[in-house]
């Protein structure tokens, strides 16, 4: 490759990086907490309502408490959280985003695994956005996923 070519690489490449607007970490955090509270409202609805309906059934309770907690990985797979909608976000499939521009969700089982990653992660998943120009987490990277502006 000639030098005219090699440049004519690099030059869409960077062109590639500037056309990716890829959300803030202020931005995913906003999100996050957004989803938090949605959460905390539906433990606090399904605790009313066990209660109300005088549900003592660990077993009950603990079906209720996983279906929240599946919240986040099915709305995902389905849609996005509220917290994303109302950011303006999506998580995209990055093989399908980024190498044949077609924005197309991930699966529920690429979700569930994206999810188990960020939860045993945490907060240093989302530190990491800053370490590739798609604004990668690791739990994102783990998941062939990418966070996007709508």
């Amino acid at each position: 490759m000639d030098n005219q070519e090699t440049n004519i690489v690099l030059d869409q490449i960077e062109q590639e990086e500037i056309m990716f607007n890829r959300p803030s970490l202020l931005v995913r955090i906003k999100s996050m907490l957004a989803d938090g509270i949605v959460i905390i409202v539906l433990m606090m609805i399904a605790a009313t309502i066990l209660n109300a309906l005088n549900i003592q059934s660990g077993l009950v309770r603990g079906i209720a408490f996983a279906l929240i907690w599946l919240y986040e990985p099915v709305m995902i797979a389905v849609d996005r959280t509220i917290g994303q909608r109302i950011m303006g976000l999506r998580v995209r499939n990055y093989t399908k985003y980024i190498d044949e521009d077609t924005p197309k969700n991930i699966n529920i089982v690429y979700s569930l695994l994206r999810y188990l990653a960020k939860a045993l992660l945490g907060w240093v998943s989302l530190l990491t956005i800053h370490s590739n120009k798609y604004g990668q987490a690791i739990h994102d990277k783990v998941a062939n996923s990418v966070m996007t502006f709508e």
